[in-house]
């Protein structure tokens, strides 16, 4: 087993398709799935599952994906340290952040540092809290965007926003600006679904707890869009933080719940213990209360 291999492998999980992995990594379909085949050789294993339309990694290919996005991000490190020592600033920025709150910060910081260094490309991985933390965790980027609480003393974090839950429902069924918690109780509920060390979901029920109500939950997702979608066809009322909205900006209406406080920090994080690559603590200044980006 080597780089390429899992290079190779990560691409086929990532893509779906044989074909649309050999076009990413612009070469012809037989000799990828031949090192595909190789590799399950190799490891005396079943990596991918061949019967479905579109491929997916086994038990066993889940796992070497998850290491192979440590090896590879491991490397790449290592790689942009060595091409730092010359003064330059190219490689890859690895980054990640829930989409909503991508799209809010994310752009126009890209846009600015770019201007300054034009070598550096970017990887922007996308998901909800949970996922950004195992990504960092793992090494696979350096800094991402979350919803705060996260584990004490592991993170250092500059904070961005603090921003209240609505209770989202389509534009169509015009509504009024504020709701409260005993008409919400009497809807079905879209919430975010509970994840290890997330309270989001927790702090949406107790406040229904705390004035004795038990709400009817229609659907839980960790995917925002998915809840969108339901939201969009009247299967429920959405609660979700106030940005959520810029994915769909003309579809919905926000109403405040009025008789509570739902609202939730985002900050900024990175592995307190990990060392930053010269191009991460650059663009790290810009989310610092001045805003300005410091040039080499």
């Amino acid at each position: 087993m080597d780089i390429r291999q899992l290079r190779y492998f990560m691409a086929i999980v990532e893509e779906g398709q044989i074909s649309r992995a050999a076009r990413r990594l612009h070469i012809a379909q037989p000799p990828l799935s031949l090192q595909l085949k190789l590799l399950e050789a190799e490891l005396g294993v079943q990596l991918i599952e061949r019967n479905t339309r579109s491929l997916q990694p086994t038990q066993a290919g889940h796992a070497l994906y998850q290491r192979a996005e440590q090896i590879v991000s491991l490397i790449d490190a290592a790689s942009k340290e060595v091409r730092e020592q010359d003064g330059a600033m190219r490689g890859v920025l690895a980054m990640g952040s829930p989409p909503a709150l991508g799209s809010l910060f994310m752009p126009e910081r890209i846009q600015a540092f770019h201007t300054h260094y034009p070598e550096i490309r970017f990887q922007w991985r996308e998901g909800n809290t949970f996922r950004i933390l195992e990504l960092l965790d793992a090494n696979v980027i350096e800094f991402g965007i979350v919803r705060l609480p996260v584990r004490e003393g592991a993170f250092d974090m500059i904070p961005l926003l603090t921003e209240p839950w609505v209770a989202i429902v389509p534009k169509k069924k015009r509504l009024p600006k504020s709701i409260i918690l005993s008409q919400l109780a009497q809807s079905p509920l879209l919430l975010m679904h509970r994840q290890s060390g997330i309270r989001a979901h927790d702090m949406v029920l107790d406040a229904f707890a705390s004035v004795g109500l038990s709400p009817v939950i229609f659907c839980e997702s960790d995917n925002v869009l998915a809840l969108l979608s339901l939201a969009e066809r009247d299967l429920g009322i959405a609660i979700m933080p106030r940005s959520t909205l810029r994915l769909r900006p003309d579809a919905f209406h926000a109403m405040e719940i009025a008789d509570c406080q739902l609202e939730s920090s985002v900050a900024v994080i990175w592995l307190r213990e990990r060392r930053l690559s010269a191009a991460a603590r650059l663009f790290l200044e810009m989310f610092k209360p001045t805003g300005t980006m410091q040039t080499s």
